[in-house]
């Protein structure tokens, strides 16, 4: 199995290539899963990326899939090394990131830090360091953090969390929504088990960094396609909006009928719009 050594963790990964020299493009597509799922979540993406000509990397975040546990915690910090560990690890000096949720948070941290190695960022329904949810969201996950201590992950996920409205929109879709299933099912949550790196990050998920991406999106050069389900949650509509106006070269695409995956809910209208983009980039 392919694992790199990024930081304190073994973060494990699949690199793809697609078939003839001759029709392969220049740039990798790194892909990076949101939060609670793995690298399985962009299963619907990957054939139509090889069959386009590009190779294709994604990992499993740490605390999630096959990818280590840590010691050392759960913040953007980390992500964010992570992803340059694995970079460095396979040689790629510059790729396009494309990140679903919190993978999407991720790769807009990673063109903040080093803009000289993104070449295009695809944004899907992003998480937004510095964006304020709403009350009921940070009490839902709360309450989810809460259920996982007393109950254990699997337990906690099935009842608080593959029933929560932020996937009311690929609940509709059954094989969609089993393949989700396994994946949460999957999920070791350690980072809501660890009740000092908790209290450490001051009760989040992931501790935001001193300035975040929300006040520094002006600084972004990297072409972005911002992407968003229709019917999501409107904390992430909204950071869609934020993204879309304050991302210098951005452009916005709603998936209609679809909720927060719409990778996975609508893989007919994502992946045309994603490979268009990417082309249109690497020119």
């Amino acid at each position: 199995m392919p694992f790199a050594t990024t930081g304190d963790i073994l973060t494990y990964y699949e690199d793809e290539r697609p078939g003839p020299a001759s029709a392969r493009r220049g740039t990798p597509v790194v892909l990076i899963h949101g939060h609670s799922a793995d690298l399985r979540l962009w299963e619907p993406q990957v054939p139509a990326l090889l069959g386009d000509g590009w190779r294709v990397v994604r990992y499993d975040v740490r605390g999630h899939g096959r990818t280590s546990a840590s010691a050392t915690g759960y913040d953007w910090e980390h992500y964010l090394a992570d992803l340059r560990g694995l970079l460095d690890h396979l040689r790629v000096e510059r790729a396009h990131l494309a990140g679903i949720s919190m993978g999407g948070a991720i790769a807009l941290g990673f063109a903040l830090e080093e803009p000289g190695r993104v070449a295009s960022l695809a944004l899907l329904d992003s998480a937004l360091p510095g964006f304020a949810y709403s009350p009921r969201f940070e009490d839902d996950v709360e309450r989810l953090r809460e259920a996982v201590r007393a109950d254990g992950p699997r337990a906690a996920l099935e009842r608080h969390w593959l029933t929560h409205p932020i996937f009311d929109g690929v609940h509709r879709h059954p094989e969609a929504f089993a393949a989700l299933r396994r994946m949460v099912l999957d999920y070791p949550a350690a980072d809501y088990l660890d009740e000092a790196e908790y209290a450490r990050t001051g009760g989040r998920l992931a501790a935001p960094p001193e300035q975040p991406a929300i006040e520094r999106l002006h600084e972004v050069q990297a072409p972005a396609l911002v992407v968003v389900g229709e019917l999501d949650l409107p904390d992430f509509r909204i950071i869609a909006d934020i993204l879309a106006e304050n991302l210098p070269r951005a452009r916005k695409l709603v998936v209609h009928d679809a909720g927060h995956l719409p990778s996975l809910e609508r893989p007919e209208a994502v992946n045309p719009a994603l490979l268009s983009f990417l082309r249109a980039v690497d020119g």
